[in-house]
């Protein structure tokens, strides 16, 4: 009101005025609805939502479920898993990127959604490095190497030998096209310049079938999908693809140790939120996450599932993304694959 009268017949000195208008801002800013940053100690007030965008019972929903107990009892709150599947993962993927940027709706996503399905759909609804900040890479599951017991190749060394003298005849299977253990054979067939062919199963189960049965000659599958055959006595491992060894097959070389330097394919799991929310309440879900890896119980629970605890701050999660999309994009384009 006082702005449409005239300086010279103003009721209130200047000064006056000016405090008049800093209150006035105050209290609109105090007002319900008032685009304020939450403040952390607020956080959490109402149920987290941790979306798993596969179905219930795979590896993701697995670790989501540790997860989210560990974090509610942790925070004092309650963290519920959501599973959103469909789409390989972009489903839920999705329903998150177009979620509240508020800290209450969380992705578990995995390697696939994240950082292979830029490369694999030309008409993604969402953009993996714009919009999500990410929170953590949660953890690693390493590819293995697999062959099966009866195979005459007893080293990564043996197969690619016989992969070079025979171009396109040694097969291998997949859990589908697009996938992760496709995808790491495509990526080991460019690292070690030889050519293979793919044979897509539904499924990781039949996968493991046709190795046992001596229908495909080497597969590259996580250690919770062939444990229970490698003790059987039907499948061999001849490596682990990553820098390290696991903790669930101590005796298992690397590629790196057998060759194949710097060679990673793991299906790896990262959480994160819609972009946009408030660095305080990303920085507190970090927090939380790294402190619920190392617990006892669930450690133990990660080491029988052959997935290494892989907790990395913000930033370095958000580098480590950008660095796998590429990565990927790179694999999928020399090798020819759409999902489109």
């Amino acid at each position: 009101m006082y702005d449409s009268i005239p300086a010279s017949l103003h009721p209130l000195p200047s000064r006056s005025r000016a405090l008049l208008a800093g209150l006035a801002l105050a209290a609109t800013l105090a007002a319900p609805g008032a685009q304020a940053q939450p403040a952390a100690g607020a956080y959490p007030s109402k149920t987290i939502r941790l979306v798993v965008p596969y179905s219930a019972g795979g590896s993701t929903d697995i670790l989501g479920r540790l997860l989210a107990q560990k974090m509610g009892e942790n925070m004092n709150a309650t963290v519920v898993v959501d599973n959103k599947p469909g789409a390989n993962g972009t489903l839920g993927c999705d329903q998150v990127a177009k979620a509240p940027a508020d800290g209450y709706t969380i992705v578990l996503g995995d390697v696939g959604c994240l950082a292979m399905a830029p490369g694999l759909y030309t008409k993604l609804p969402y953009d993996p490095l714009k919009d999500f900040t990410p929170v953590s890479l949660v953890a690693r599951s390493p590819l293995v190497l697999t062959v099966g017991a009866q195979s005459p190749f007893k080293s990564m060394a043996d197969l690619t030998a016989a992969a070079k003298a025979q171009p396109d005849k040694l097969n291998y299977p997949s859990s589908g096209t697009g996938g992760p253990n496709h995808l790491g054979a495509e990526l080991y067939a460019m690292q070690a310049k030889v050519k293979i062919s793919h044979i897509p199963y539904k499924g990781s189960a039949p996968s493991v079938v046709s190795l046992v049965a001596g229908e495909t000659d080497f597969g590259f599958l996580t250690a919770v999908t062939i444990d229970s055959q490698l003790k059987a006595g039907k499948l061999r491992a001849l490596a682990v693809a990553h820098n390290e060894r696991l903790a669930s097959l101590p005796e298992v070389p690397t590629m790196d140790e057998q060759g194949l330097k710097g060679f990673q394919a793991d299906a790896w799991f990262l959480a994160a939120v819609p972009a946009g929310t408030p660095q305080p309440i990303v920085e507190r879900l970090y927090q939380e996450i790294a402190k619920a890896l190392p617990d006892a119980h669930v450690k133990a629970k990660l080491d029988a599932m052959g997935v290494l605890p892989s907790a990395s701050r913000p930033a370095a999660s958000a580098d480590f993304l950008k660095v796998e999309v590429a990565k990927w994009r790179q694999v999928i384009k020399t090798a020819g694959i759409t999902l489109d």
